[in-house]
């Protein structure tokens, strides 16, 4: 990892920038959250305060691929960047003016959902020309945890930048992190990449969804991440409102509860680089899922803030390694001149479940109540993930 981070093209620098950025949109999204669950108290508006996050992601990830296969990809991140800390910092600027109504936060949040797969395409796919061939490991691995470690700080920071200036003044933090990373992305210096030529008829959306549609383990792991996703979404909506009307908690409870989560995972995806699985992993995927659910579950029951913690960021780590297992998995199952297409075919389709679990939590919560809600959303976790054991060939899948 020393190795990778002293590269000369620079990776050390765009590891920073990017970690900065990744730290932001944590801060954006538990700022906006609270805002607008502070400002209408609606259980429904932050289900489509997060159906605005994530459903522009479906169209934003078939879109950035293109630009990012068609374009200098380092242009491309820049601008994205600029971009973002144009549109966040437009925030809290015409709330000063008192000339920001209620909508334009939903509609920031629809810009911020189209925009964030550039970043999650455009730095795996730039990593190859930063680092030697022998420290892609290291720099992938470093990747995971500028992703775990601002999903850790991330929420807890918003949270006390909250408290002490206020949700919209928050967001004059987040607009410098994505400056940061444009000007890591420009200092960097790639290896000259051999010209691009246009992909063959072979290789379309048709035939990459028909290798999908065949193959059960990549059929059924996409169906079940979908699933899993619409139970994040919904977690996602129910958890401000659990901290604030069940355990009595503010915005600096909400940001330790999403940290937890972010916790979690962090610890898992450092764990599994140091353990060899005695079982394939497949099976692990449905084992682990179903863990994931129970730990949900045990959220819903806990007496206090610190119970909920912990079941939280067990949530996290069983959820972690789902990510890593399946795309080891989908890496030997698909052609190497299919990925492009395939990956993005089945990133869309997981995506999608985030949406509709914060549309169905945002209506969910007022009939159920909070505690109801987040028992569904570990009965649907732990449904899926048995249902995944019923599946010979996922369980053999190694």
């Amino acid at each position: 990892m020393r190795r990778a981070l002293r590269s000369e093209r620079g990776f050390g620098v765009f590891w920073l920038g990017f970690s900065a950025s990744v730290l932001g949109d944590a801060i954006t999204r538990t700022t906006l959250i609270w805002y607008v669950f502070a400002a209408t108290g609606s259980p429904v508006s932050l289900g489509w305060l997060s159906f605005c996050f994530t459903a522009p992601v479906i169209v934003g990830g078939m879109t950035a691929g293109w630009l990012l296969d068609r374009y200098d990809r380092r242009t491309i991140m820049i601008i994205d960047s600029l971009a973002k800390a144009l549109v966040v910092i437009s925030v809290p600027i015409l709330a000063a003016m008192n000339a920001m109504p209620l909508w334009y936060v939903f509609v920031v949040a629809s810009v911020f959902g189209f925009l964030m797969m550039i970043p999650l395409a455009g730095v795996p796919s730039l990593l190859p020309a930063l680092v030697g061939e022998d420290d892609l490991n290291a720099a992938n691995a470093l990747e995971t945890v500028g992703y775990t470690a601002g999903g850790v700080l991330g929420p807890p920071l918003a949270g006390l930048l909250i408290a002490q200036i206020g949700p919209l003044e928050a967001l004059y933090f987040d607009a410098a992190t994505y400056l940061i990373f444009a000007w890591a992305v420009w200092r960097c210096r790639p290896r000259a990449e051999p010209e691009r030529t246009e992909t063959a008829d072979g290789t379309s959306l048709l035939a990459a969804a028909r290798i999908i549609a065949r193959n059960p383990v990549l059929a059924s792991t996409t169906l079940m991440y979908l699933v899993f996703n619409v139970g994040l979404g919904a977690l996602l909506v129910v958890v401000p409102v659990f901290a604030d009307t069940v355990l009595d908690g503010g915005p600096e409870l909400y940001g330790l509860l999403l940290g937890s989560i972010a916790i979690g995972e962090l610890a898992s995806a450092v764990a599994i680089g140091f353990i060899r699985l005695p079982i394939p992993e497949g099976l692990a995927i449905c084992l682990t899922m179903f863990l994931s659910g129970l730990a949900v579950g045990a959220a819903a029951l806990s007496p206090n803030a610190a119970g909920a913690a912990i079941a939280l960021a067990l949530y996290g780590a069983f959820s972690a390694p789902l990510t890593i297992w399946g795309q080891t998995l989908r890496m030997k199952i698909i052609p190497p001149g299919f990925h492009g297409r395939c990956f993005a075919i089945m990133r869309t389709l997981m995506q999608s479940g985030g949406p509709l679990g914060g549309v169905s939590a945002g209506f969910s919560v007022p009939l159920l109540g909070v505690r109801a809600a987040i028992a569904g959303i570990a009965l649907i976790t732990c449904a899926v993930g048995g249902l995944g054991l019923t599946i010979a060939a996922l369980r053999r899948a190694r």
